[in-house]
């Protein structure tokens, strides 16, 4: 009976550290989690801030062109005496 008790203790023991480690381990795998969205949202800003770059740079070019073919067309009407 002695015997038997004593593995139920050390049964017992060994579920209680075993416990306490998965305690750790969910610990550690929600400060992952945590530390990806973190850095998810970071990159979708520096994304969302890019993409408002870049068309902010098209529509910069764009006028550019107009601007460019107006000055063309200008040009070519005074070269032709109009």
């Amino acid at each position: 009976m002695t015997e038997r008790l004593d593995r139920i203790e050390t049964d017992i023991t060994e579920i209680k550290r075993s416990i306490s480690e998965l305690r750790s381990t969910v610990a550690t795998l929600a400060d992952i989690v945590a530390s990806h969205e973190t850095l998810h949202e970071e990159s979708r800003q520096r994304f969302d801030s890019f993409v408002e770059r870049f068309d902010r740079f098209a529509e910069q070019a764009n006028q550019d062109r107009a601007l460019m073919l107006q000055l063309i067309q200008t040009i070519a009407q005074g070269g032709n005496g109009n």
